[in-house]
């Protein structure tokens, strides 16, 4: 995903318009309108507004981790067993969320880190 997309869907998730995005930052919704469709890049202070408003890290936003090398990486069949049985025990459709994946590999990664540092 891009910038843009994430902008974008992280917005969706918290069912925010982007003129009440605009609004909350006192910026215009076309510069937001711009970020979601990847014609400009928000400068450091607004993307680090923006994912305190959608409570995502900047890192997830620019599609980063803290250091490549310290990323953990699974087999994607792992995550899509962890979504189904997510999907199975609770009852509800979780693939067509665009963080569900993003939001399970930055759980595992941040877990073992804090296991690597005990």
């Amino acid at each position: 995903m891009t910038l843009g997309e994430r902008l974008k869907a992280a917005r969706e998730k918290k069912r925010y318009t982007q003129i009440e995005v605009a609004k909350k930052l006192g910026i215009s919704n076309g510069a937001i309108s711009g970020y979601e469709r990847d014609y400009r890049d928000p400068d450091t202070e607004t993307l680090l507004k923006l994912a305190e408003l959608y409570d995502v890290s900047p890192n997830w936003l620019l599609n980063r981790s803290e250091k490549k090398e310290d990323a953990v990486v699974l087999p994607k069949s792992i995550y899509d067993e962890i979504i189904k049985e997510a999907e199975n025990r609770y009852g509800v459709t979780l693939r067509d969320d665009p963080f569900v994946v993003d939001t399970i590999k930055q759980l595992v990664d941040n877990y073992a880190k804090t296991k690597r540092n005990q």
